[in-house]
């Protein structure tokens, strides 16, 4: 059991061995949004999905991973594995109409967290190449980016301790502001001939968070600092689907998940739906953080809902519900 709320990117292990990593930051009161990132190969029937073909090891039992992390099918499919063998870990949203993939508090025996697992790190030393390559990366960006180390975190097989010899580095880094800076020292590393930064596809290009040091791939994402998290009450109305076009206003939380865009002057290129109140434009999906600058046009198609906090009211676009064709894009001039 978490001795304290859990934030979005830490990873808990439960009574049953499944291992899931927390998704975002507002939950039901006994219960962890989240998703299933391993599963102990006996228990992989339960699921009708496509696993890799690789295993892993966690506390002494074979774990496996589903091929797809996130798809509108293979979390359907998860869904059902879940209803018909482990229906706890299932939440029905009366909000949204739909199911959820949740972890109940009483089930989390173990939580791994990105920030705690770098202390240990740096305190006992590296045990193998990768956290040795880890740690380098991570003291050469605090340096660059003038970003104290206790910023920063390692998320996946390091924090997991379920690494390969061909893993790859996974970093958290805390706060918008300091998630800025370390991409500013990104770019003066890529500058400097320490590490060169991917650019293999649109999107890579212009988010500029990953890339390879010292030959090995690395990412670098944001978390939330517990000031920047908003624990106010909300509810949501779904409305339907809807695709947009809108102007970005900000990108003040555009790093995080869900990355969240404020927006204006919304039209819809169908015509059949009014969007031109919404001024919200939210990710589920991990791909679209960081993705839509300050006075860019943002392209969506997602679902809108009305979301509601005391006696505000607003209304948003969501890429990330679980319905296939949802998709978040810019437009280039």
């Amino acid at each position: 059991m978490a001795d304290s709320p859990l934030r979005d990117g830490d990873a808990v292990l439960t009574t049953h061995g499944f291992i899931f990593y927390v998704f975002g930051y507002e939950h039901p009161a006994d219960r962890y949004h989240g998703f299933l990132k391993y599963v102990p190969r006996d228990e992989s029937e339960s699921f009708e999905i496509e696993w890799l073909d690789l295993g892993w090891r966690m506390e002494g039992r074979d774990i496996v991973r589903p091929l797809e992390l996130y798809s509108p099918d293979s979390y359907t499919k998860m869904v059902e594995g879940f209803r018909e063998h482990f229906p706890e870990y299932l939440l029905y949203s009366l909000q949204l109409d739909r199911w959820m993939i949740t972890v109940p508090m009483e089930r989390i025996r173990r939580v791994f967290r990105p920030s705690e697992r770098l202390k240990e790190i740096l305190k006992k030393g590296a045990s193998d190449q990768l956290e040795e390559e880890a740690l380098s990366l991570i003291k050469m960006l605090a340096d660059t980016s003038g970003v104290s180390l206790d910023l920063f975190g390692v998320h996946g097989s390091i924090s997991l301790g379920t690494s390969r010899e061909e893993s790859d580095i996974d970093l958290s880094v805390y706060g918008a502001s300091n998630f800025r800076l370390v991409k500013r020292g990104l770019l003066e590393a890529e500058e400097a001939g320490l590490l060169s930064l991917k650019r293999g596809d649109r999107a890579e290009g212009k988010r500029l968070n990953g890339g390879v040091y010292n030959g090995r791939d690395f990412v670098v994402n944001a978390t939330r600092l517990a000031s920047e998290i908003d624990v106010r009450s909300r509810t949501y109305r779904p409305m339907g689907p809807v695709e947009a076009e809108c102007l970005c206003l900000s990108d003040d939380e555009a790093m995080f998940r869900p990355a969240v865009y404020g927006v204006q002057d919304c039209t819809s290129p169908v015509g059949a739906v009014d969007v031109s109140g919404v001024s919200e434009v939210v990710s589920m999906i991990g791909s679209y953080r960081d993705l839509v600058s300050k006075g860019e046009r943002i392209r969506v198609r997602g679902f809108l809902e009305e979301a509601a906090r005391g006696d505000e009211i607003w209304l948003r676009v969501v890429v990330g519900s679980g319905r296939a064709g949802e998709h978040l894009d810019w437009i280039e001039d």
